[in-house]
């Protein structure tokens, strides 16, 4: 049921998609194929908080880092992830091409509640990729290392919090 209230879209979130449209207009240099791409600077990550746990997520905001993703990582630290952040809300799906590790992919509702997981999805050995999309609309998307969202017992409908990026917060830990 709608309160006819509607959220105010939160100033990192307007920064973030401004500078997305401004990083597409300038061109800069490519990478040479096949390079891991670097974890993102402090202004690109932002603390995601569901329940008690907090991961330190960097952001994917663009048609292209979206696209990517966590391509080629080796690893991902338990209090570290990627938030996906989409135009519109929507069944937006997700796949694991060359994503070497396992990951749990939370997709999270306008109305900033877990709309679902995709749990201990797995990477893509064999085309054609297994796709992953939320049984809900969702308007961003949280991954995280596989296995984390069943060891914090996280759940549709729990509630989700962004907040700016800090760097003193210790990483998610197995209580909530």
């Amino acid at each position: 049921m709608s309160t006819g209230r509607r959220t105010a879209t939160p100033a990192w979130l307007r920064r973030a998609a401004a500078a997305g449209a401004l990083l597409l207009a300038c061109p800069g240099p490519a990478g040479a194929a096949g390079d891991a791409p670097a974890a993102a600077p402090a202004a690109d990550r932002r603390t995601v908080c569901i329940g008690g746990a907090c991961f330190e997520a960097e952001l994917a905001v663009t048609a292209d880092e979206r696209s990517r993703g966590l391509m080629f990582r080796g690893s991902l630290p338990p209090g570290e992830g990627m938030l996906f952040v989409f135009p519109r809300e929507g069944r937006h799906g997700f796949w694991m091409k060359n994503t070497l590790i396992e990951l749990d992919i939370v997709f999270i509702g306008a109305d900033r509640r877990v709309a679902d997981i995709a749990r201990r999805a797995q990477p893509c050995r064999d085309e054609p990729c297994r796709q992953y999309f939320p049984a809900a609309p969702a308007a961003y998307a949280l991954e995280i290392a596989g296995g984390i969202a069943d060891r914090l017992g996280f759940a549709a409908g729990d509630p989700v919090e962004f907040r700016e990026a800090t760097s003193s917060r210790p990483p998610a830990s197995g209580t909530r």
